[in-house]
């Protein structure tokens, strides 16, 4: 992105996310090489109309800046992944703020840099822009943007919504209540027509983007540009205290039955007939049938980053 002329950017911004957005819109705005008109949305689903109406417009934005959680952040991309689709030639970047809970998205792309320095990159042309991969669910077309999972990780997000608090700590504390009351179910993983698992299922992650809750790296191994999905399968077999610290440090791997797999396509099943607990971009989604089935979308958003390259994108 050129710094020879303003910016013309848009916050399409969630006054009901966990963080002070009008805070994060007023630094970004507070340069001169910078031009910010913001548009708040009112319901959900707003945000994914308004980014669609920006990149369709005649004369389109530099980059769209989604200033809430990471559900604002599936939501506006949705909206510029459908003006891709639609045939828009000139969709903008996404920009993201970390406006919202547990903000894993924006760790993703700046690996945590303070807002003030990612603000300072973006106004300064030092920004990345790179294609990010996403995943369509084929239960009901919708895309992925963070990543999605079965069993304990969706709980978590059901906890989360019943408990006190904000932040990366409201998701710790929900994770351990509900590693308290899950119990496993019985099911397949299927990646790219090969069962990585079948038996006796704690939780399924997919990504997409590594940490979940902004600190938990559950897909250590996944990059965000190389076509492909990974999962990691915790079984029934996992002791789920040596998982949880291994989550912290990044080596989930490491510990016994725990299993990973990575292609195209991924199939997430209960076997019992049950229908299946499954979440993406930390959203629940309704319990209508036992499988769920991703498949990758690569290239599918343009987003600004850091600078330098992170472990999770391929160099160049």
């Amino acid at each position: 992105m050129s710094a020879q002329q303003p910016l013309r950017l848009a916050a399409v911004l969630n006054p009901a996310a966990g963080s002070d957005g009008e805070q994060l819109i007023a630094a970004l705005a507070s340069s001169d090489a910078a031009r910010v008109r913001v548009i708040s949305t009112t319901a959900a689903g707003d945000a994914a109309d308004i980014a669609y109406k920006l990149a369709a417009d005649a004369e389109p934005v530099d980059a769209v800046v989604s200033v809430g959680g990471d559900g604002t952040v599936f939501e506006v991309a949705t909206g510029l992944w459908r003006a891709r689709e639609a045939g828009v030639t000139a969709v903008p970047p996404l920009l993201v703020a970390p406006g919202g809970t547990g903000n894993s998205v924006y760790r993703g792309l700046w690996n945590d840099v303070p807002w003030e320095a990612v603000v300072g990159h973006v106004t300064s042309g030092r920004a990345r822009t790179r294609s990010l991969d996403l995943a369509r669910i084929e239960q009901n077309d919708q895309i992925v943007v963070l990543g999605s999972g079965s069993g304990l990780f969706a709980q978590t997000l059901v906890k989360a919504a019943e408990l006190p608090g904000s932040g990366r700590q409201l998701l710790m504390d929900a994770a351990l209540a509900a590693m308290m009351e899950h119990v496993p179910y019985q099911g397949r993983i299927v990646v790219d027509g090969k069962v990585v698992h079948e038996g006796g299922v704690v939780e399924t992650i997919v990504g997409g983007f590594r940490y979940r809750g902004g600190l938990l790296n559950l897909v250590p191994r996944s990059m965000l540009d190389d076509g492909l999905l990974d999962i990691t399968v915790v079984t029934d077999e996992a002791d789920m205290n040596t998982f949880a610290h291994a989550t912290l440090a990044g080596d989930v791997y490491e510990v016994p039955g725990i299993r990973w797999g990575r292609g195209e396509h991924v199939v997430v099943e209960r076997v019992d007939g049950e229908p299946l607990l499954y979440e993406h971009d930390g959203e629940v989604m309704p319990r209508t049938g036992p499988a769920c089935g991703l498949r990758v979308l690569p290239a599918a958003l343009d987003v600004l980053t850091t600078p330098e390259t992170p472990d999770w994108f391929r160099e160049g």
